[in-house]
């Protein structure tokens, strides 16, 4: 056990020698000029060697190691080494470099907001144009749909419906027209509504369908009257 306390005392000592004998030294901290000063970079770590440049406030340095003298020999962001007092080193960066970072970064989240604004306002506009123009179609083959229903209904004279049916059948062709244009609009304002304009577009043949299903039955109907 006493053997074991002197090999433990004998390696703190070594330690603390070890320790006495090496510059403070560190690896490759990062540090800051501090605020509102210009300091000399000199050659060597005391005030007897030559100014060899300048450094800005705030320009970021590498501490490669530190001296007892007070200086500090650094790196700079270009890869050029000198000594510097190491007072003038701060770990943090100085306010007025954060201050112009937070400026730069609100400007740019500022412009990314604007530009999505400016997007989302002309998709609204082109798709309120779209919704507008969707339900006028809507709303006209209903409408066409409903005077179909109403002349099979009441139709006496098989050639006036079919003169009627014929106008229908034309008035169908120009809704169907004016279907695909409004599709290719919407799909042009990048809009999802593809669901919406095949169902229309599946109405819109429904009705046509339709209308080519009776053109027989009227025929005969015809032929029956004249017998």
């Amino acid at each position: 056990m006493l053997r074991k306390k002197q090999m433990l005392k004998k390696l703190h000592c070594a330690l603390t020698i070890l320790m006495l004998s090496v510059p403070l030294t560190a690896f490759a901290e990062k540090a800051y000029i501090t605020e509102k000063l210009e300091i000399p970079v000199r050659s060597g770590d005391s005030r007897d060697y030559r100014i060899i440049r300048y450094l800005q406030a705030g320009a970021q340095v590498d501490i490669i190691e530190t001296f007892d003298s007070g200086y500090a020999k650094i790196q700079d962001e270009r890869g050029r080494e000198g000594f510097v007092l190491g007072r003038y080193l701060v770990d943090r960066a100085p306010s007025f470099v954060i201050a112009g970072r937070l400026e730069a970064e609100v400007a740019k989240h500022k412009e990314t907001i604007k530009r999505l604004r400016q997007d989302i306002d002309a998709l609204t506009t082109q798709n309120e144009s779209s919704g507008t123009a969707l339900k006028n179609v809507k709303d006209q083959l209903a409408r066409k749909e409903s005077e179909l229903n109403e002349f099979i209904a009441t139709a006496g004279d098989s050639i006036t419906l079919r003169n009627r049916l014929v106008a229908l059948e034309t008035e169908r062709q120009v809704l169907l027209s004016d279907n695909e244009t409004l599709r290719a609009e919407k799909l042009a304002a990048g809009d999802d509504s593809s669901k919406s304009w095949f169902a229309l577009g599946a109405l819109t043949l429904a009705a046509g369908w339709f209308v080519g299903l009776l053109m027989p039955r009227i025929r005969k109907s015809r032929v029956d009257t004249s017998l």
